[in-house]
């Protein structure tokens, strides 16, 4: 049996690290399963790990609309998931996208937690 450790987007794809989920609030209420499974559906929000070479090649101006490291809001029920066949589940820490899932790239961020 293989795992895979690394991946690379070929094609128009992107590679996403979504935002974790917090399983407690800030005042320290754990959440229910239920909830945290609801956020991980809505989950739109990540960084951009890799960018296939192919990515926004057939726009105006064929350049990026993020790179390596950006912080995007992507379609909320865009992507795929990695499979981990040694821990039996799909992986939390990839999402493969298209180019054109990819909706916003965030200029500003705050805190709100700390």
């Amino acid at each position: 049996m293989k795992r895979v450790k690394s991946v690379k987007p070929l094609g128009y794809r992107v590679l996403i690290k979504p935002d974790e989920i917090e399983y407690k609030t800030k005042g320290g209420i754990i959440l229910a399963d239920h909830t945290v499974k609801q956020e991980q559906g809505a989950q739109v929000v990540g960084t951009v790990l890799d960018i296939g070479e192919d990515c926004w090649a057939d726009t105006a101006t064929g350049e990026p609309w993020c790179k390596v490291g950006d912080r995007v809001i992507f379609a909320k029920y865009s992507g795929m998931k990695i499979w981990d066949s040694l821990e039996g589940k799909y992986r939390d820490d990839m999402l493969l996208l298209n180019d054109t899932d990819i909706t916003a790239r965030i200029t500003e961020e705050e805190d709100i937690n700390g």
